[in-house]
């Protein structure tokens, strides 16, 4: 009885390893980016405010100011506010070998006289807790013509999933706006179309925010 109890352990195993191996690949790539399709609006404490070029411009007009029209490299006139003091947004999918920079593309104003008092703090946070500040933005950025870059430490990113973090210092919130935010290996002159739709994140971040 224990010699048919082996034998059959043993046709067991090789079946198993007759049996054909399915893996699911999951696609990364060397750009990741972010925008209003990531952010969910039924969310119990939002994080962001989703709004098209028409609504921006009108909130604009109130307080004196021109919003500029959304830039080059993703054109899809939506973008969204800050709603609290910080929002973290996780990033993944991309190719761990690779160093990164993350864009901004903010909403910038006509005008260079810009009534808010507020700044950015960027930083990247690694899935072990690690932190680094990577950037400071000031709200004279607004009323310039770039995006603002900074550099992903690679000791950061290489375990292949990291968290952007944004924090206001403000005495309110909703001063910034943010058409995109783009991950990316590549010069920002590279990101054509087609790369830039195979790039969109389907899957909708899990913001974590604090006021």
């Amino acid at each position: 009885m224990f010699i048919n109890y082996k034998i059959a352990i043993i046709q067991f195993l090789i079946i198993l390893l007759l049996l054909p191996v399915y893996t699911q690949n999951v696609p990364e790539s060397d750009t990741i980016i972010i925008n209003t399709i990531n952010f969910k609006k039924g969310m119990d404490d939002i994080a962001v405010e989703i709004v098209d070029y028409k609504h921006a411009s009108m909130w604009a007009n109130n307080i004196g100011l021109t919003l500029l029209p959304d830039s080059p490299p993703v054109i899809d006139n939506k973008g969204f506010f800050i709603n609290q003091f910080q929002v973290e947004i996780p990033v993944s999918g991309y190719k761990r070998d690779l160093f990164y920079k993350v864009y901004f593309d903010f909403f910038r104003y006509k005008e260079s006289n810009l009534p808010f008092n507020s700044k950015l703090k960027i930083f990247i946070r690694d899935l072990y807790g690690n932190t680094k500040h990577v950037g400071t933005v000031e709200a004279s950025f607004m009323s310039g013509n770039k995006l603002f870059e900074a550099e992903i430490p690679y000791d950061l990113s290489y375990t292949g999933k990291f968290f952007i973090i944004i924090h206001e210092y403000a005495k309110k919130t909703e001063n910034w706006g943010i058409w995109d935010i783009i991950v990316t290996s590549r010069k920002i002159s590279e990101l054509d179309e087609n790369l830039i739709k195979s790039s969109l994140k389907n899957e909708e971040p899990k913001l974590k925010i604090s006021k």
